[in-house]
């Protein structure tokens, strides 16, 4: 047990949500640590958050796709932008992993802009970036850029913000005022993404398919807010896979496991890239 960061997360969450400890939650399993009990409120959201790494639902269910696929990123070449903190301290001693944000803070080693990219072609086996390209201006070219500096056969894993009942995203006009534009999609938006926004990614050159899981791996790992629009919730994961061509080597790891919560120890203890939401 992360006997520092629960006493945190606990003391946090009796302060800010007290009447939560007046109900009785069924017992959770982080898809992260393996800390299997209750979880914690997150404002609005019951039972949100592991109190053992911190993850939440989002980070659980990349979690859950890591573990299903068998794949251990500790000694991969990494791009990770505005890191969760539950990732960041498993692979924060991987001399290959590269914890963008706009400046160095305690879950960031690098300053990274996610529209011009420092690295080479093809330099990283896996790329994550959840909730950033919504603050972006020129987010194609942002997603191009990602698609550049994986390597072939490489993976990234984005999430935005996502309207359901939206079929295509939706860009302000040019001359809207900044602070209409942030009152309709929310602070320092710059537009709202619908049901295209895979398309997008298709569009760059990815070959994309989206993390899915069934009710019961849902409810044991607590991956959907309960006001989630449908059973995947309002957090929906791609993966983007940059196609292999003749010649080219696809990283290790990449084939799917029999079992997604294989491996999960039960009552262990275990623009520019910007800030997450």
């Amino acid at each position: 047990m992360n006997i520092i960061v629960f006493f945190q997360e606990y003391l946090r969450s009796a302060i800010r949500r007290p009447s939560q400890f007046l109900k009785k939650y069924p017992s959770r399993l982080c898809t992260i640590c393996g800390y299997e009990g209750r979880f914690l409120d997150v404002g609005p959201r019951p039972e949100a958050r592991c109190p053992n790494c911190s993850s939440k639902e989002r980070d659980r269910i990349m979690g859950l796709y890591l573990r299903r696929n068998g794949l251990d990123l500790s000694d991969k070449a990494v791009l990770h932008f505005s890191p969760e903190r539950p990732f960041f301290r498993l692979w924060r001693r991987n001399p290959r992993y590269v914890a963008g944000d706009v400046k160095i803070s305690k879950v960031a080693n690098a300053v990274v802009d996610i529209t011009d990219i420092q690295f080479d072609d093809g330099h990283f086996d896996y790329l994550i970036c959840h909730h950033i390209l919504e603050h972006v201006a020129e987010d194609a070219k942002g997603i191009d850029e990602c698609l550049r500096v994986l390597k072939p056969g490489g993976s990234a894993l984005f999430s935005v913000p996502l309207d359901q009942e939206r079929a295509e995203t939706w860009e302000p006009p040019p001359d809207m005022p900044a602070a209409e534009v942030e009152r309709i999609c929310g602070w320092d938006h710059v537009r709202l993404y619908g049901r295209d926004f895979p398309d997008k990614l298709s569009k760059a050159g990815f070959s994309i398919s989206e993390i899915t899981f069934t009710q019961e791996e849902g409810e044991r790992h607590r991956l959907t807010e309960k006001h989630g629009l449908a059973l995947q919730g309002l957090d929906r994961i791609f993966v983007g896979t940059v196609p292999v061509e003749a010649g080219d080597s696809q990283p290790s790891g990449l084939s799917p496991s029999a079992d997604a919560s294989a491996g999960i120890p039960s009552n262990s203890a275990r623009g520019k890239a910007l800030v997450l939401d």
